[in-house]
């Protein structure tokens, strides 16, 4: 059973890969955006926060896309 996610920016993100984190925090720029961004609902990910998609490799892999994605200004 998945555990309950914090919804917070303080919340618990333990569970993201450091790659997948440091690549949030590039993009971001700052701890705060990143983890503001991971919590909150995307549409690119069929509305979920990405940090509900960290416990597969395919989730992962997923949400490393979509930082790609706004990395270079595509948006979707």
């Amino acid at each position: 059973m998945r555990k309950a996610l914090d919804r917070s920016p303080e919340g618990d993100f333990a569970g993201v890969p450091g790659a997948l984190m440091a690549h949030a925090l590039d993009t971001f720029g700052n701890d705060r955006k990143a983890k503001s961004w991971l919590v909150t609902p995307n549409p690119a990910l069929d509305n979920r926060p990405p940090i509900g998609l960290v416990d597969t490799a395919e989730g992962v892999r997923e949400v490393d896309e979509v930082l790609t994605r706004i990395d270079y200004g595509m948006f979707s």
